[in-house]
């Protein structure tokens, strides 16, 4: 949408001003004759509703510009410069620009239902929203339609008998070729409309099908096409410099893995690199890895804690563990259990099951807190109650040692 955007000047004119000075003040009101006017200078459209100021935005979106609206959304959904991320905040936006009528707002919004950030998981609300934003016109609803039967499919196969599960993988490797899905094929077309419609976000999942086989057979190089093609985009968009984030840390994954090209951890330094660099913690949070497991090069684990600290400054609970676990191993700092604890708790919150496990770990032996085997078993339970393998056998050995020292 463009909008035209009126730029008023505050003209006020003081007959005979030069020769005022000297004047008594009431000699000199009595010369002043008011002449305030409101004169337009010009009408200036707004093409790049991206290099508006927040402030700047928000009058825009007070007189009803939905497309202000979208844009304060995005701001407030990702973080830019001083706006500060807000779920809550970015919802509201985009509901406004939704009731208004715009698409975009209401594609937005099934991510947030798809995502459960900011509100109830809700799959169902989530497709009704991209449905609607589909008949709008929309193409990254697409993407998000997709997401959504994908999350429905992997509910559904988390649902299966392990026993089942895995018969159907023996009878699948006997055959020459495997069937593919239906299922599978309609989310693998609707990422392919959104790509070959120009979406950024379609590209990166595109390259996430064909790497993971969902809808046709797993191709890493053409994993790396698509991924490479959403990485290079020029778009200054939010929605779009996340989705170039992310296809850079695919990448990145790529070299260090080998698969469809040789592996490079220099190239997927460069990678995860350029994530980083643009505020994505995922990014950071993998460089940290290489250079605390030393991939490819000589561990340092002084960069390692530079790069993790600055994924946890994004609250990034695999780095905030992370920090936890080379401050209770002693990696590149001092030992300091209190310290495990702290950044632990903070991945913990989040509902990250390493950490949850970590925490029981430190609760049942004394390690930077008094020993607790009642808070140890709720932080184990907390992890087993996300399916996370071995927290069970856990909660079951502290509520031994509870009975035991009743």
């Amino acid at each position: 949408m463009k909008r035209n955007i009126q730029l008023f000047l505050i003209l006020c004119t003081c007959a005979l001003a030069m020769s005022a000075c000297g004047k008594k003040d009431e000699e000199v009101a009595e010369d002043v004759v008011d002449t305030t006017e409101q004169v337009a200078l010009e009408d200036v459209e707004v093409e790049d509703y991206t290099v508006l100021k927040y402030n700047e935005l928000e009058v825009l979106a007070y007189e009803g510009d939905t497309d202000a609206m979208v844009m304060l959304g995005r701001m407030l959904e990702y973080g830019a410069d001083d706006v500060k991320q807000s779920f809550p905040e970015a919802i509201s936006w985009y509901q406004m620009a939704s009731d208004s009528g715009n698409i975009d707002g209401t594609c937005a919004l099934g991510y947030f239902y798809l995502t459960g950030s900011g509100v109830d998981k809700n799959l169902e609300k989530a497709t009704e929203l991209f449905d609607t934003a589909i008949q709008g016109g929309s193409v990254n609803a697409y993407v998000g339609k997709a997401r959504v039967q994908l999350a429905l499919l992997k509910e559904e196969e988390s649902n299966e008998e392990e026993s089942l599960t895995e018969s159907k993988k023996d009878t699948a490797s006997d055959e020459e070729e495997q069937v593919i899905p239906e299922a599978e094929i309609e989310i693998y077309d609707l990422f392919y409309k959104a790509q070959i419609a120009g979406d950024v976000d379609g590209a990166y999942y595109l390259g996430y099908s064909y790497e993971n086989g969902i809808g046709t057979n797993v191709d890493y190089k053409k994993a790396y096409d698509y991924y490479s093609r959403a990485a290079k985009t020029n778009s200054t968009d939010l929605a779009d410099q996340y989705a170039k984030n992310k296809a850079n840390v695919a990448l990145g994954l790529l070299y260090i893995k080998g698969n469809g090209v040789e592996a490079n951890t220099e190239q997927a330094i460069e990678y995860f690199t350029a994530a980083s660099d643009n505020g994505y913690a995922k990014g950071s949070y993998y460089l940290g890895q290489i250079y605390e497991n030393g991939v490819g090069l000589d561990r340092d684990y002084e960069k390692a804690m530079e790069y993790y600290l600055m994924a946890a400054d994004l609250d990034y609970a695999p780095a905030l563990n992370q920090i936890g676990y080379m401050y209770y191993n002693g990696y590149g700092v001092d030992v300091d259990f209190a310290s495990a604890v702290y950044y632990q708790k903070l991945a913990a919150l989040q509902g990250y099951a390493i950490a949850q496990v970590n925490l029981g770990f430190l609760y049942e032996n004394g390690y930077g807190v008094e020993r607790n085997l009642e808070t140890a078993l709720a932080y184990y339970e907390m992890a087993a109650d996300s399916g996370y393998e071995g927290a069970m056998e856990a909660v079951v050995r502290v509520e031994a040692q509870i009975n035991e020292e009743m």
